[in-house]
């Protein structure tokens, strides 16, 4: 770990910081293949390469280009910088050139967002330049509607667009169907994108795309980080023969993976000390958070000692976001507290140093994040910060786990009824539906919809001006469609938020960042789905944590399985679930004291449909007094959820609001997708192999944990209903080790009895 580096030194001398684990990443180039002479290229194209400094491809580009042109469809995996974009464009230009098109589609491009598309054009007009005539045009919601008009009467042979724009123009405009249905080859860059609910309706929207396409289309998939490529690759594009090129190698610089523990103060004042830091030796920087909340409290905290950092998140307006995308380019601005809205390849300059306030929900997320600085061939620093909660602690002990793991795989949920049913509507929109185009489970889904009036028809399906109205409600691809609409006092809508989360942070008297500014909620109304709220100054830096109950009921049962080794009955089922928020939490996010619990005058609740694994351990006897003896179940169980799920994170990739669980003093424990309809996730965890591991590791989790009973770097969690009462750790480490060393105590088969505890 010893590493010669002046800023690293200079952070490791600060008492309050200590310097767990430096992964140093070297400078590494591809391996190289032919000449550029070798490829069937225009000489245009060859000159514009070359001017650039290109005399030759990557190997893993000329093994692209040779399969792409043969008609393969590939995923090629490569890292952040390396060239991908050259591998899909220069194949697909080959055949343009080949073919003279010059006034029809033959690529449509798609990017996961309308920034990354506008960003990467770039690339993409400077590799085209010297073509005459020839054009590459963007294609969406910013584009004037005249513009996008000309467009579809004079297609240009290379389309780039996004998901939505392609989602909604297959609806409403016959125009586009007819420009795109010439499209021989379809790309979707950044594919480790599409992965969950997203994945999930973009499947959707290439399976409406390939029903307008006059033949079957080349895909071509890219990214820097897939840990299934071909397995993803199939399901997503919906078809069986997919090709994966994948390369090691392509940084340009030095990247020192640094893993930080602040000692004695919060991991924000952290984070908000290294960015002081990286401003005084002139770096930029972008700070990663997983929740709006935390920027804005970022942006709070770098005022009071006078550093400027602005925020960049899902809910502020576009042109927002491209004015501290600009300012951050040019250097106006030296840090930017960010979502994972900047965690894909737009380009915001030379970035120097990337600072995670927690570790990400995934590894495939981290190697991204990290990868947005060094790209100019500086030397490059990504610093995760590391708290009091179980994953943390987990990777202090164990830092070589973090930086050995594969990538994640990634998966979706064809079978999500909230998203089939949308899509289901569309294809009837899109043009008129014969009910053989549907799987078993869709048709059941149409039914539903003709019996609700939004479709009509019996073999050809067509859908109603009713169905039309609940179309338009469903625009959005980035969730269930369930979203709370946010008001302000003068009833001007400020945001939104998705269901169910909308429930523990709209709740009333609940505090709401936004914008640099703090509300309180005054109302929620369910049943029109909006919040109303009011702007707030408040002395202290609080915040509002919602307190629940989380009720399931099983739907249907999918798979029946036993764990090995421990022989605990398990089921992946479609479950319905009740949420609960009955009150709420006070506390300083500054020093994590907690200032007040109080309840609501009111339960409020919302019910969803969801996926999930319901596992049946046996019930323990821990003493002869019933009594006594189903509290001590009780906080076994529930312990054995919160490190199941924190293992669970760290085995399939999962983001800490990705995944919910309920046990019960009988054994019963759930864990579940929480988005609406299921994401996929919990569908990983079946395997029995990763089952098995997520309860050892659980286990390793609490047994290395110096605590007493339970802490906050072992079972607590954030995100409990009940602010983590009825827990223990060593009970938990009892079940669990008799499990694993035989016992057999027996499984109670009745379901779900007792008082579920979130």
């Amino acid at each position: 770990m010893s590493i010669r580096d002046e800023f690293i030194e200079e952070l490791s001398k600060d008492p309050n910081r200590k310097i767990v684990y430096i992964y140093t990443e070297h400078p590494s180039i591809p391996e190289y293949g032919c000449e550029l002479e070798a490829l069937d290229l225009p000489r245009e194209i060859v000159e514009g390469l070359k001017r650039r400094g290109i005399t030759r491809l990557y190997k893993f580009q000329e093994e692209a280009y040779r399969k792409i042109l043969e008609g393969k469809s590939v995923v090629i995996t490569a890292a952040t910088g390396a060239g991908k974009t050259e591998a899909f464009l220069l194949p697909i230009l080959s055949y343009i050139w080949k073919q003279g098109i010059y006034d029809r589609v033959a690529s449509l491009v798609m990017y996961p967002t309308k920034a990354l598309a506008r960003d990467q054009m770039k690339r993409i007009w400077e590799i085209t330049s010297g073509l005459l005539n020839f054009r590459a045009l963007i294609y969406d919601g910013d584009v004037p509607s005249e513009e996008r008009r000309k467009i579809l009467q004079y297609p240009p042979p290379i389309l780039v667009t996004n998901p939505d724009m392609v989602h909604l123009s297959l609806q409403y405009s016959h125009a586009f169907q007819e420009a795109v249905s010439t499209a021989r080859f379809i790309v979707l860059d950044d594919m480790h994108m599409y992965s969950g609910v997203f994945g999930t309706h973009v499947h959707y929207v290439l399976r409406r795309l390939k029903r307008v396409l006059r033949e079957h289309p080349v895909f071509i998939g890219t990214s820097a980080t897939i840990g299934n490529p071909k397995e993803f690759g199939r399901v997503l594009f919906g078809i069986d023969d997919v090709e994966v090129i994948s390369v090691k190698g392509g940084r340009r610089g030095t990247l020192h993976h640094v893993l930080i523990k602040p000692i004695g103060r919060p991991k924000l004042v952290e984070a908000i000390d290294l960015v002081r830091k990286c401003i005084e030796r002139e770096k930029k920087c972008i700070v990663f958070a997983d929740s709006h909340r935390v920027v804005e409290v970022l942006k709070r905290l770098g005022e009071k000692i006078g550093i400027e950092i602005a925020v960049h998140r899902a809910g502020l307006k576009p042109e927002e976001r491209k004015r501290v995308e600009e300012a951050f380019r040019r250097g106006d601005i030296l840090a930017v507290a960010a979502t994972p809205t900047l965690e894909i390849g737009i380009d915001v300059g030379d970035v120097d140093a990337v600072i995670m306030v927690s570790i990400p929900p995934t590894y495939t997320r981290y190697i991204q994040r990290s990868g947005r600085c060094g790209r100019r061939g500086q030397v490059g620093y990504s610093f995760i910060i590391l708290g009091e909660d179980p994953i943390s602690t987990y990777y202090e002990r164990n830092p070589q786990d973090f930086f050995l793991r594969e990538y994640d795989p990634l998966m979706i949920e064809p079978s999500n009824e909230f998203i089939a049913r949308t899509h289901v509507l569309a294809m009837a929109m899109d043009r008129v539906l014969n009910v053989r185009e549907l799987t078993p489970i869709e048709r059941k889904i149409a039914e539903k919809l003709k019996a609700e009036g939004l479709l009509r028809g019996t073999l050809y399906l067509r859908i109603t001006r009713k169905g039309i109205e609940e179309l338009r409600k469903r625009r959005s691809l980035r969730g269930t469609g369930e979203n709370i609409v946010i008001k302000d006092a003068r009833g001007k809508v400020i945001g939104s938020r998705e269901l169910p989360i909308a429930l523990r942070e709209l709740h009333p008297e609940a505090i709401y960042f936004h914008g640099g500014r703090t509300y309180v909620v005054e109302k929620l109304d369910l049943a029109k789905r909006e919040a109303y709220v009011s702007e707030v100054q408040l002395e202290r830096d609080l915040m509002t944590v919602a307190l629940y109950t989380s009720e399931p009921s099983i739907e249907q049962i999918h798979y029946e399985g036993k764990l090995p080794v421990l022989e605990i009955p398990y089921r992946y089922c479609d479950l319905e679930i009740k949420e609960i928020v009955f009150g709420y939490i006070v506390k300083n996010y500054t020093t994590g004291e907690i200032v007040k619990e109080a309840y609501l005058p009111e339960d409020i609740a919302y019910t969803f449909k969801t996926k999930g694994i319901v596992l049946y351990f046996p019930q323990w006897y821990f003493t002869d007094d019933e009594r006594d003896n189903f509290f001590e179940n009780a906080k076994a169980f529930h312990a054995i959820e919160h490190a199941m799920i924190t293992a669970a994170e760290t085995i399939v990739g999962a983001s800490p609001t990705d995944l919910g669980g309920i046990s019960f003093p009988t054994g019963h424990i759930v864990i579940y997708d929480s988005h609406p309809g299921g994401s996929g996730l919990t569908k990983l965890l079946t395997e029995p192999k990763r089952l098995l591991e997520t309860i050892k590791r659980a286990l390793k989790l609490m047994r290395e944990c110096s605590c007493y009973d339970g802490c906050p770097r072992c079972i607590y969690s954030p995100y409990c209903g009940n602010n983590n009462k009825l827990l223990s750790k060593r009970r938990a480490i009892e079940v669990l080790t008799n499990l694993l060393a035989g016992w057999r105590p027996p499984v109670i088969k009745e379901e779900f009895a007792g008082k579920p505890i979130p």
